[in-house]
């Protein structure tokens, strides 16, 4: 079963703790209003991802200590996603995770694919991101309603330390000069950061 994806980033500081690689899914079935990354809902403008250059990329990066996978919606690829975040777990990386779906109702589904992905990992984030209760006062998340759980030793001793961790965004340029930035932040900054590069 194929996986389609939008981005894959072998190395960051700012989608979790700790240096991470962070893999966007293309595909989203909730599609948010106001949505930071609408261009990830549409799975035919994704790529076909080769799990296994992803899982070489992982064990051959120095200095990462997991993944994070966002969206997209990875809830909605679960079938192909399962495989490859077991070999992840398996390789000794942390797994966290957001899904715009209550924990509640994906295990209320009854698919043994997500239930699986819910237990493999160290972190995770559910709810969808709503923009009447948007802030930014807790990492990874913006709005209120999203929920953070930690599921493993490995994490739990940030569970009520979050206000000591600061939100943050990073700007990467290619060598053929594209801009790329990732992380997060109050979606009007986040256009005018934008902005401020198309002038340059």
């Amino acid at each position: 079963m194929e996986l389609y994806i939008n981005e894959f980033i072998p190395v960051t500081a700012v989608e979790g703790p700790g240096l991470r690689a962070c893999l966007w899914v293309q595909g989203c079935s909730i599609r948010c209003d106001d949505c930071m990354v609408p261009h990830t809902w549409d799975r035919k403008k994704g790529k076909v991802a080769d799990t296994s250059a992803l899982l070489q990329i992982l064990r051959e990066t120095p200095g990462i200590e997991g993944l994070t996978v966002l969206g997209g919606e990875p809830m909605d690829q679960a079938p192909a996603l399962l495989p490859f975040l077991e070999q992840v777990k398996a390789s000794g990386l942390s797994l966290m995770l957001f899904s715009g779906y209550t924990r509640e109702a994906i295990l209320a589904s009854g698919c043994p694919y997500k239930a699986a992905i819910i237990d493999l990992c160290d972190i995770f984030i559910d709810g969808p991101y709503v923009k009447d209760l948007t802030s930014f006062d807790r990492p990874w998340v913006g709005s209120g309603n999203q929920r953070i759980f930690f599921q493993t030793e490995r994490y739990r001793h940030l569970e009520n330390n979050l206000h000591t961790i600061e939100n943050k965004v990073e700007i990467r340029i290619t060598d053929e000069g594209e801009i790329a930035i990732n992380g997060m932040m109050p979606k009007e900054k986040f256009i005018e950061l934008q902005r401020s590069f198309r002038k340059i």
